[in-house]
């Protein structure tokens, strides 16, 4: 019983704190000039450990490529306040923890510093790479409405006829986005970097 209430109110604690904070939303030109480094990478392994009274994530993250930074070696790893360990859970509030075999793009704000979450605006600096059925990959974040403007985004022309054809608004929003690659966000990357 003691256990739960622990987690229960260590809960109440972090999500009053989180909530408390606001986050800033970045555009992704100001994500990629202000994150100290920008790597492509595979999740290795996810450890969560009891560091003093709250949970902490640790996450090892093989390294594929660098698109921004000096290069941290094969392997860095990240901390997260937060998790899950025997039955207690810990959930930090516009936070995800990446997870086990994922491959994603990670917007690291500063590697000196120990944060609640190392990423530039927390999910916002979170680019996980999936693959549709036809092997098509493309990028799904939280903020998916945004990357709309790295891509040419093939689907204006839909877009525009189903506005003309006065379908609902939502509708329209679905038909005019387009999935961002990671290829078309590397080179939106490089672009940024290269206007500096």
């Amino acid at each position: 019983m003691r256990n739960k209430f622990y987690t229960v109110a260590l809960f109440l604690l972090v999500s009053l704190a989180a909530s408390a904070t606001t986050l800033q939303k970045f555009t992704f030109e100001e994500l990629v000039n202000q994150s100290e480094l920008i790597i492509e990478g595979q999740v290795e392994s996810v450890y969560p450990f009891d560091a003093g009274k709250l949970l902490h994530t640790r996450v090892l993250i093989k390294v594929r490529d660098v698109l921004k930074g000096d290069y941290p070696g094969e392997f860095i790893e990240l901390e997260f306040l937060g998790g899950q360990e025997d039955g207690r859970v810990l959930v930090v509030s516009g936070q995800d923890i990446p997870e086990e075999g994922e491959r994603a793009f990670y917007f690291i704000e500063d590697t000196s510093v120990q944060a609640v979450n190392p990423l530039l605006g927390w999910s916002q600096g979170h680019f996980r790479i999936r693959s549709d059925l036809k092997g098509n990959e493309y990028l799904e974040t939280d903020i998916q409405q945004d990357l709309v403007e790295l891509s040419d985004n093939k689907n204006a022309a839909l877009a525009a006829k189903l506005r003309n054809m006065k379908f609902r608004r939502e509708l329209v929003e679905q038909a005019y986005y387009s999935p961002v690659t990671p290829g078309e966000l590397r080179d939106a990357v490089a672009a940024f970097l290269a206007d500096e």
